[in-house]
């Protein structure tokens, strides 16, 4: 269905209504397969009314790149929480940060440390990105790392007590320690592609003379 919907998107405005995310992921796919543009916001329900078009997809549908941009977003109201003594409000849209955070560290392994080989919402395996990944023992540390310093807040236990929460200021370290590793990572398998896709170096061998 959704591989038939790209196709008539490439002579007509096609336009789709979904609850679907994972439907939703495929036919973006599928529209990229096609070459086919394509817009995507959703409908939300605000102190305004219901039905409010948001330019932006619920965070489960956003890329690596816009969970880091919404994530800096709700830390500055965390951030306001915080400074205005707001301590239950604060306790809680930091542990929503946290759980948000580690689905951002999950959705950064799949899209940029092995480069969309593999999506969760996508049903075929695309081996020729294969020529873009690398993964060393830096990686395996600071994903780790990440995901541990999530799971110590992502959970019930947190809002049962005996949790010490971070301030701000750590919950926005935490957020640019991910932000920087896919930086780093994104620069790091751009060069890798090219020197993979320029093949393997020439190596002269010399020749020994014989008497």
């Amino acid at each position: 269905m959704a591989k038939r919907l790209a196709q008539e998107a490439a002579q007509r405005q096609v336009i789709v209504f979904t609850h679907d995310i994972y439907f939703l992921c495929i036919l973006a796919e599928e529209a990229e397969a096609a070459g086919v543009p394509i817009s995507t916001q959703s409908l939300t329900r605000r102190t305004e009314g219901f039905g409010v078009a948001d330019p932006d997809l619920p965070f489960e549908g956003k890329n690596a790149s816009k969970r880091i941009g919404a994530l800096k977003a709700q830390h500055q109201l965390i951030s306001k929480l915080h400074k205005d003594g707001e301590e239950q409000e604060h306790r809680k849209q930091t542990i929503d940060a946290y759980f948000h955070l580690r689905m951002a560290w999950e959705r950064a392994v799949e899209e940029v440390l092995l480069r969309r080989v593999i999506l969760r919402f996508r049903k075929g395996v695309e081996t020729q990105r294969l020529a873009e990944v690398t993964v060393d023992d830096n990686d395996y540390a600071q994903v780790d790392a990440g995901m541990t310093k999530c799971s110590n807040y992502a959970h019930d236990k947190a809002l049962m007590g005996g949790v010490a929460f971070p301030e701000p200021d750590e919950l926005l370290a935490d957020i640019m320690a991910l932000e920087n590793w896919r930086a780093q990572t994104e620069k790091r398998s751009a060069d890798t592609a090219k020197k993979r896709k320029a093949g393997p170096p020439t190596i002269a061998v010399p020749s020994m003379a014989t008497a």
